[in-house]
């Protein structure tokens, strides 16, 4: 215990420290305010804490969508992020409007950059973990499976997309409610 406490205080007093706070406090400000005078956001837009928004000057998010828990929305100083109203976003999803390239024989760290603007539609529900790739637009109504991966376009509306890459799994159905014509088609059924 006393080899700890001796730790605490003999980095407390140093410039370590002072160089940490610094740096933490500096890419807090980066991370979780900078962008929010930057983004293009309707007021009503609910935007998690941790969420991580990137080039915001290039991000546009319509009324009553909300950006969850962990997730990154990433643009590009050459492209945009358009998401739509009503979006709902699972916590962990990545909207990435950028990426590396893959060439051969050059680290990946200095590989040119790729770039392509997303356009999310309305009434989307992207699923925990989802990831959006650069250059796709997803239609009105689309539900993305929580864990898949979207590489191309989705055109069709009100569709269920999922796996890696994604693609058409189902669609959406009316609500219970509004299937039941009449209440003897309820008794009819319940007497089979």
């Amino acid at each position: 215990m006393r080899r700890y406490l001796a730790e605490v205080v003999r980095n407390t007093f140093s410039l370590r420290f002072l160089v940490s706070l610094a740096y933490s406090f500096a890419y807090y400000i980066h991370e979780h305010v900078a962008w929010r005078g930057r983004i293009h956001a309707a007021p009503d837009v609910r935007i998690h804490a941790t969420a991580s928004i990137r080039c915001p000057q290039n991000v546009y998010v319509g009324r009553n969508s909300h950006i969850n828990h962990l997730c990154c929305v990433w643009a590009d100083e050459h492209s945009q992020i358009i998401l739509g109203d009503n979006l709902l976003m699972g916590p962990g999803v990545g909207i990435f409007a950028s990426n590396h390239a893959t060439a051969k024989g050059r680290p990946m760290t200095f590989q040119e950059r790729r770039h392509a603007s997303i356009v999310i539609g309305d009434d989307v529900w992207l699923g925990a973990h989802s990831v959006i790739t650069a250059g796709t637009h997803i239609a009105n109504g689309v539900v993305v499976a929580a864990g898949a991966v979207v590489t191309k376009s989705i055109t069709e509306e009100n569709v269920i997309v999922g796996g890696v890459p994604a693609k058409i799994i189902g669609e959406r159905r009316a609500p219970v409610e509004a299937v039941a014509e009449a209440p003897e088609a309820l008794e009819a059924s319940a007497g089979r």
